[in-house]
């Protein structure tokens, strides 16, 4: 069904100078990866599954304005600008077969919207999956795009986001109580 899209104002955390302006860091971050593919199981280690088209929200850290994670006791996802030299950082992680399932790091500092491509290609032992994107966002790319078709965000308002290869994204903006299910190709 995909991500309420609720009329609530975006939550600001503390400022990280490394990708936005002051007073405007999202204090959550959503991630989301596509084909991401799993490795085969090297016993006695037995990969896991994935979380392709799963969203995970991301929490900024207390001690660390520039990075937000999702840790749950199966999955752990990193996301951070550094400096020197200016870089992205994207990692997930398994607990359960302590593994590695993706990695980007591009430079320069890549914020909302831009399409990461895993860095892991192969299957070597320690790692758990290769290839696939991933993506992200929080909200205010989508929030433009329904101020642009005249839509308004809503508690019923859902949306879904798919990554391309190429580095378009593609929004998918539903609604059950009056059949709405729009589709929009965005170039960033």
């Amino acid at each position: 069904m995909g991500q309420r899209m609720p009329d609530e104002p975006i939550e600001y955390g503390d400022n990280c100078t490394l990708g936005w302006p002051a007073g405007k860091t999202p204090k959550f971050v959503y991630v989301r990866f596509s084909k991401v593919v799993k490795c085969p199981d090297n016993p006695p280690t037995f990969f896991s599954t994935p979380p392709n088209d799963r969203v995970f929200k991301l929490t900024q850290l207390d001690y660390d304005a520039c990075s937000w994670r999702y840790s749950s006791p199966t999955w752990c996802v990193d996301y951070a600008l550094t400096a020197g030299p200016l870089r992205t950082h994207l990692f997930l992680t398994n607990a359960d077969d302590v593994s590695a399932y993706f990695l980007d790091q591009p430079t320069p500092i890549k914020i909302e919207g831009y399409v990461f491509h895993n860095q892991y290609t192969t299957c070597p032992g320690f790692l758990g999956a290769h290839d696939g994107i991933a993506v992200v966002t929080w909200t205010p790319q989508a929030t433009d795009i329904l101020e642009a078709i005249n839509l308004a965000k809503a508690r019923d308002l859902f949306m879904e986001l798919f990554p391309r290869d190429d580095g378009k994204l593609v929004y998918k903006f539903c609604r059950l109580e009056d059949a709405t299910n729009i589709k929009i190709l965005f170039e960033p």
